[in-house]
């Protein structure tokens, strides 16, 4: 009916429009394009591993200290109680030795504490969680400043223990800064938001 309408008023039907013959596709050129930033990989960065090796070196060294001062622990005892009363003669033996044993326990405290926080900001620091990284840094403050105090507590300590307390609490304060400024390394920041 369409087709009559059209006739009627004179409008030529419309053919279908034709088709070109039918060509294969010509083969797609090999193309390859090298970008511009290397693509992200999923791997850590040398960053961590820098951080990692230096707080289980520290921790190391902090094991050694303490096992350097429990196999001297009566040498370290007597020098400590000895220039303890050097410097107050008129205070009791047994005050001086409550001092020292109180002094040696709360070092053994602090570095046990020092320890287990390390290890765990270390393990959530390998599930690429953000905050431990931070609270890596705040240990790292704290056992850096524990370092110094103990070197000053045992600073008439250190010829009783070979020498190992005299370098020791250095090294261990050495390798937590260490251990520390790695957390901070530019590719640290991305490798933890992914």
């Amino acid at each position: 009916m369409d087709n009559a309408g059209e006739q009627e008023f004179g409008v030529p039907p419309q053919a279908a429009p034709p088709q070109p013959p039918h060509r294969p596709q010509p083969p797609r050129p090999e193309f390859a394009a090298t970008p511009l930033r290397p693509a992200p990989t999923d791997a850590p960065p040398r960053a961590l591993t820098v951080a990692r090796s230096a707080w289980i070196g520290s921790f190391a060294v902090l094991i050694g200290i303490g096992a350097a001062t429990a196999l001297e622990l009566t040498a370290v005892r007597d020098a400590l109680e000895s220039a303890l009363s050097a410097e107050r003669p008129r205070t009791a033996h047994r005050d001086i030795a409550d001092t020292v044993s109180v002094t040696l326990l709360g070092c053994a405290s602090a570095a046990a504490l020092l320890l287990v926080a390390g290890l765990i900001c270390l393990h959530l620091l390998g599930g690429r969680r953000s905050a431990a990284r931070i609270a890596l840094a705040l240990v790292g403050v704290v056992s850096v400043a524990a370092a110094i105090v103990f070197l000053s507590l045992m600073v008439d300590a250190g010829e009783a223990s070979g020498g190992v307390l005299e370098w020791a609490p250095l090294v261990y304060a050495g390798l937590v800064t260490i251990g520390v400024a790695a957390l901070f390394a530019p590719g640290m920041s991305r490798w933890l938001r992914h």
